[in-house]
């Protein structure tokens, strides 16, 4: 409860400050659909020209290499999906296999939740690196950058380059295939780059915390965890009298637990009975209906710094969400959906093998429409059941 009301509270003091802003800069804000509030600048064209002026030759290469990686995403998430959907709709139990990203608020159906300050700080690593590869990439290719900025796309924080429309569509097709996949593959750079980081980061944090417990997640409804009264926010600290301070002290006390066993969870110094059943997954193993963390708390030696003890655990955590946001964002945004980068690729790419221009229109439109019906189902369906 507690950390729920810490990112209610962060939602409402990050939103007061952002909406502020709007209506100081109205006459700045260019409002597009309803729904878009864009700043527009200019300011960091230079930026992009001088990053792409380095080594042009460096950003076309870079560029291309993006664009086969481009193409095996964008058949990897269409199949996903196709096959997320149809086990969601074999078992229903599972979480959503796919989430809208919305800090600090937990979304129905999806077993995943992002703190909110963590959710905020990453978004815009990930979408500044995502538009800002745009932005280079575009340059090298010879395609101005019209104009650049940040904005929302409702509540979403949005970043944004406007490459010159005309000067793009009139580049070789693979100029534009190449920028319309660099933004993904600024995603998977990070992603990269930020898993390196991670082996040094987490001896720092090791350092300060120590493991103490599992926190659980989420709790799915209408199975042994809920029956029982379990609840997301509650730190296990004992399985069937058995310690449990690791994730792998639950996981492999649960491996000798058969389906139809019960079990008695200590959690938050309250006992809990349940009765597991077979896992959806592998009716082998047992289930209780639970997604869980580590729970840590700072070592002896890092209490005498309060606050700043837990620094080098933020910051690995930070860079968790940066990794996982860089990768899911990068991918989605390779489904062939109509004016996103996947889709502005397959229209490139179908335009450019079908000599028939009626028929490439009318492949887009099909193509297009069941990559939104496979987003929106495995998006609605978790939610619905």
């Amino acid at each position: 409860m507690v950390a729920f009301d810490l990112n209610l509270i962060s939602i409402i003091i990050f939103y007061a400050i952002v909406f502020s802003l709007i209506i100081v800069f109205r006459k700045k804000i260019e409002i597009q659909n309803k729904i878009f509030f864009l700043f527009k600048t200019k300011r960091f064209n230079l930026t992009l020209q001088k990053i792409a002026s380095v080594k042009p030759k460096f950003w076309r290469v870079l560029g291309l290499i993006g664009v086969p990686i481009g193409f095996v995403g964008m058949a990897f998430i269409f199949g996903y999906l196709g096959y997320a959907l149809l086990k969601t709709m074999l078992e229903p139990s599972l979480p959503a296999a796919v989430s809208l990203v919305l800090p600090g608020v937990k979304i129905p159906g999806s077993s995943v939740f992002i703190p909110f300050w963590y959710g905020i700080i990453a978004l815009f690593v990930v979408i500044v690196t995502h538009e800002g590869m745009h932005g280079v990439i575009s340059e090298a290719f010879g395609v101005k950058v019209k104009s650049s900025g940040f904005g929302l796309l409702a509540v979403l924080p949005i970043a944004f380059v406007e490459p010159d429309e005309n000067k793009l569509n009139k580049s070789s097709t693979k100029a534009q295939l190449a920028v319309f996949s660099a933004g993904t593959l600024g995603n998977f750079i990070t992603a990269g780059l930020v898993f390196l980081l991670t082996f040094g980061a987490a001896p720092l944090a090791n350092l300060a915390v120590e493991p103490n417990g599992i926190y659980l997640d989420s709790v799915t409804p209408n199975t042994p965890a809920s029956e029982a009264g379990l609840k997301e926010g509650l730190i296990i600290t004992e399985l069937n009298g058995i310690p449990i301070h690791k994730v792998e002290d639950f996981v492999n006390g649960m491996q000798n637990i058969s389906p139809g066993q019960k079990v008695t969870i200590l959690a938050d110094g309250k006992y809990y009975d349940l009765k597991t059943i077979p896992n959806p997954k592998n009716e082998s193993k047992a289930y209780l209906g639970i997604y869980f963390k580590q729970n840590v708390e700072l070592r002896e030696g890092a209490k005498k710094f309060g606050f700043f003890g837990w620094l080098p655990w933020h910051f690995l955590n930070l860079l968790y969400w940066i990794f996982t946001l860089s990768l899911g964002i990068g991918i989605i945004n390779l489904l062939p959906l109509g004016p996103i980068d996947g889709g502005r690729m397959f229209s490139v790419a179908s335009n450019k093998l079908i000599a028939n221009e009626e028929k490439a229109k009318k492949l887009n439109l099909f193509i297009s429409t069941m990559a939104l019906a496979l987003l929106l189902a495995n998006i609605i369906a978790p939610i619905l059941r």
